[in-house]
């Protein structure tokens, strides 16, 4: 009787250690609780732009990152608020900094940047943090 409540009692750990474990690697927050702004005023041959992340969840988003396509070939020139690295000229990847990272549930936080490009289109879809955020 013994032996069995023991053995009962370590498959019930081993049961609740693989549910931590699994509530742990969920994401931080859903896909369907984001938004994103993306601003654009565009010259010729460039254009400035602000991508807003609005964290409409009941979770804080701690460090974000964005990634998103340019229609057009575009060579990123300045940021501020973030960083941006650019794999080629189709795509980029913003990247908060250690005081904007934090998003709290209803706030929001923003990277801007200006670029080289023939045209500022609005890209389709963002994706931060590994979910889809609507651009709106």
């Amino acid at each position: 009787m013994l032996r069995s409540r023991l053995i009962t009692a370590v498959a019930l750990a081993g049961v609740l250690t693989a549910t931590l474990t699994s509530v742990a690697a969920a994401p931080a927050f859903a896909a369907s609780g984001l938004a994103c702004r993306y601003t654009v005023i565009e010259w010729p041959g460039g254009f400035s732009a602000d991508l807003v992340i609005v964290n409409n969840t009941t979770t804080t988003i701690s460090g974000w990152t964005a990634a998103w396509n340019f229609q057009t070939p575009t060579q990123v020139t300045n940021t501020w608020n973030g960083s941006i690295v650019q794999g080629s000229p189709f795509d980029a990847t913003g990247r908060s900094t250690a005081w904007n990272g934090v998003i709290r549930p209803g706030s929001s936080s923003a990277l801007g940047w200006t670029a080289n490009a023939a045209a500022a289109d609005v890209p389709t879809e963002v994706i931060v943090n590994g979910a889809r955020c609507p651009v709106n």
